[in-house]
């Protein structure tokens, strides 16, 4: 048995399309028609082929055995079936322009290829024109002597090739267009419906193979070798690649002048189309249910993020965008066909129908499949109405932890992101939203990086505040958008890159505890303070029956909400007011206190804290993701633990501070409550930090308790700054250490202060 040889493909690249496509033939095509044991990969840039065929031999074979598909599409009026209208001599005085006699009968270059396939008594294209003269035929019992311009007629005449033609020539009209009774789609890789502006595939891919298989041609080999090995051939190749390889097409900036020639390898083209049949084989079986439309291999509506020239202009000036499969292991043509004819990604049992659906779906997916990466081509609208396939980046496979995660938010970016392609949306709206898949798709790819998943909460949070600036718009029922819904504890972990902003962020955010005022009519969390949220959605009995939360609709928005004080540019600011507001709100509540308690374990450490007073923290990354942080479930019990420094020097002026700022009575021996002052907290905010202080002393020792310390004195910075580190709350142990540092045992006679 004759051992396989390995050849290596450098013609066959994954970039541009036509060497991607080319690879495909290749694999198809000797597997078809000559080694059914054949298998390929990818490594190094190139396609690798093992087959029984040496070089030589894989040569002689697309040059002399090679059986074209037929590739026909008699539904489009450049495909060789119609003739032009004949004009006569006279002009149209009105036009200037020649007089149309209304019978077609001048051939054309499309007519006279056709005419030569029919004339063809090559066996390799007999086939072909077996084919050629069934949709012939069909035209002449149909009448038309004209392709249809009516898009049911279209789809009727479709519908009657696909049930006439001889099976080797449905492969082509299944990877151009889907039949669906009096409607028909067409596939994004071969732009609409077999042709591209004026460029119609199948013509121009007839006229390449009569020339290429005609005896006697000497370029035929040179050409050959090129397109699959790769090098170069002397002398200009006056021929067009159209979508597949834009860089080989003439005009402007084409060359090293203003404007350059075509120098497209013709068997290139051929085989390009060649493979781009495998990527229609399961078109006309799966269609989407929940829409009219066919539904092609990893084709998607494209989303303009992930690479650098990404522009919201792209979605409307693109077909569509297509992910290459790109895998290392040797593998069959049944193997690679069983893979492209499911088509479509999947997310749990919806259909992928956008980019970042896709990234979603191939996370998920991770290896098991053999694949190792996937090339992003996307149809950009280039000439006019002509596409050009352009590579917008290689998207690695492999398993991402807290993928489930962006099931949380799939709802919500979904209605974002339809609300942002509004033509009254704002511009912040718009620019959220692409910034919002931009994360989703870094984090798609991330693997363990949790700085990936810490800028996809900023992102919401951004696109959060977004939708606040047009409070009318949010509010529209029709349109159903609302604050961020319920995240899962585990988005915690994912962001958790040890740091003291993100362990500040979760304590500030955590201060989601519902309280109730003491006449029972009303609910209050951290989180109203930053937007106006719908009360009456609020839960009345417990944490368990919370849902997602609602923007208010009164029309007033921000103006009519007492209780939202916060504005989410300046987080110094944002706490001292929330500080402030919660002190002005606590006679009214049950327990008297500021109502600011974190979720359990998600108190902010000492130590951070004192690095907070000293300013080593960046406020802006700490607010920036405090804000998408108050959209955590807290009452679901299995919250992460932070690991964070235990051993830290408590500053006696927060110590005081804290001390008449809190939330519950004090565990000592016995619990004490320390009545709140709203004197200290606005001195503070004034900048008077010694005559803080100093009140806050005396409320110390009206409540029972013995000061160490008899004055502290700071600049207004640090008034400021203390003010604002009130907002995080502690731990019920810290709270005691801070006690114990500043303030004697109950059982001790006085001792030293503490300056």
């Amino acid at each position: 048995m004759t051992a396989p040889k390995v050849h290596k493909l450098e013609g066959c690249s994954p970039t541009p399309l036509a060497n991607y496509l080319k690879a495909l033939a290749v694999l198809r095509l000797v597997s078809e028609q000559r080694d059914p044991e054949a298998r390929g990969f990818w490594k190094d840039e190139a396609f690798w082929l093992v087959t029984r065929l040496s070089r030589d031999e894989l040569v002689a074979f697309f040059l002399d055995d090679y059986m074209p598909t037929p590739i026909l599409s008699p539904w489009n009026g450049g495909s060789g079936f119609y003739f032009r209208e004949e004009k006569s001599k006279e002009k149209d005085p009105s036009t200037g322009k020649l007089k149309k006699t209304g019978v077609r009968n001048e051939p054309t270059a499309a007519t006279r290829a056709v005419d030569a396939l029919l004339a063809s008594t090559a066996p390799r294209l007999a086939k072909y024109a077996g084919c050629a003269k069934i949709a012939k035929s069909l035209l002449a019992e149909l009448g038309l002597d004209a392709a249809p311009d009516d898009a049911t007629e279209k789809a009727a005449l479709i519908a009657a090739i696909r049930s006439r033609l001889l099976s080797s020539g449905l492969d082509w009209v299944d990877a151009s267009v889907t039949s669906m009774g009096d409607e028909f789609s067409c596939a994004p890789m071969a732009g609409s419906g077999g042709n591209d502006g004026n460029e119609d595939f199948s013509k121009n891919f007839l006229v390449r193979v009569l020339e290429l298989i005609s005896p006697g041609t000497e370029d035929s080999r040179s050409l050959l070798g090129q397109c699959l090995f790769g090098g170069a051939v002397p002398g200009a190749h006056d021929s067009a690649a159209g979508q597949f390889s834009p860089g080989g097409n003439a005009g402007v900036n084409a060359g090293a002048g203003f404007k350059g020639d075509a120098v497209a390898n013709s068997w290139d083209y051929v085989l390009a189309i060649e493979g781009s049949i495998l990527f229609g084989g399961a078109a006309s079986r799966r269609l989407d249910a929940s829409s009219a439309g066919g539904a092609f291999p990893f084709a998607v509506r494209i989303d303009p993020v992930g690479y650098g020239s990404a522009a919201d202009a792209d979605r409307d000036a693109s077909r569509a965008e297509i992910w290459l499969p790109l895998w290392t292991q040797p593998t069959s043509l049944r193997e690679l066909s069983a893979l492209l004819s499911e088509g479509r990604a999947r997310i749990d049992r919806a259909e992928a129908q956008r980019t970042t659906d896709v990234a979603r779906a191939i996370a998920g997916l991770g290896t098991s499949r053999g694949v190792a990466a996937f090339e992003r081509t996307a149809f950009f609208t280039r000439n006019g109405n002509m596409h050009y396939s352009v590579p917008v980046g290689r998207w690695p496979v492999s398993a991402q932890p807290h993928e489930e995660l962006l099931d949380d938010i799939e709802t919500w970016v979904a209605r974002l992101r339809r609300f942002s392609r509004d033509k009254l949306a704002p511009k912040a709206v718009t620019a959220a939203a692409r910034a919002v898949d931009e994360a989703i798709l870094a984090v798609c790819r991330g693997g363990e990086d949790p700085m990936r998943w810490q800028a996809l909460l900023v992102a919401l949070g951004r696109a959060e505040c977004a939708l606040l600036g047009s409070p009318q718009k949010a509010g529209d029922p029709l349109r159903q958008l609302a604050p961020l819904p319920p995240l899962r504890p585990a988005w915690i972990s994912a962001a958790n890159d040890g740091s003291p902003e993100l362990r500040l962020a979760v304590a500030l955010a955590s201060q989601d505890v519902a309280l109730r005022t003491q006449n029972g009519a009303g609910w209050l969390n951290v989180r109203a303070h930053w937007m106006p949220l719908d009360r009456s959605r609020a839960p009345r009995l417990t944490h368990a029956a919370r849902g997602p939360a609602r923007f208010a609709t009164d029309g007033g928005g921000l103006a009519n909400d007492p209780d939202v004080v916060c504005g989410g540019h300046d987080l110094e600011r944002d706490c001292i007011d929330l500080v402030r507001r919660r002190v002005q709100l606590a006679p009214g509540l049950a327990t008297r206190g500021l109502g600011l308690s974190g979720a359990c374990g998600a108190e902010a450490p000492l130590g951070d804290v004192t690095a907070f007073l000293a300013g080593l923290v960046d406020d802006r990354r700490l607010l920036a993701l405090g804000r998408p942080l108050m959209a955590i479930a807290w009452w679901q019990r299995d919250l992460p633990r932070l690991d964070a420094p235990t051993s830290v020097s408590i500053d006696a002026a927060y110590a005081v501070a804290r001390l008449v700022h809190l939330s519950k009575p004090l565990e000592r021996r016995e619990p004490l409550t320390i009545p709140l002052d709203p004197e200290p907290i606005a001195r503070l905010a004034a900048g008077d930090l010694a005559g803080a202080l100093a009140i806050a002393l005396r409320r110390l020792r009206a409540s029972g308790l013995r000061p160490r310390v008899r004055h502290l004195v700071g600049n207004e910075r640090d008034a400021r700054r203390l003010a604002a580190s009130l907002a995080f709350p502690v731990r019920a142990s810290d709270v005691c250490r801070c006690a114990d540092f500043v303030t004697k045992p109950q059982d001790l006679e006085e001792t030293n202060h503490v300056d």
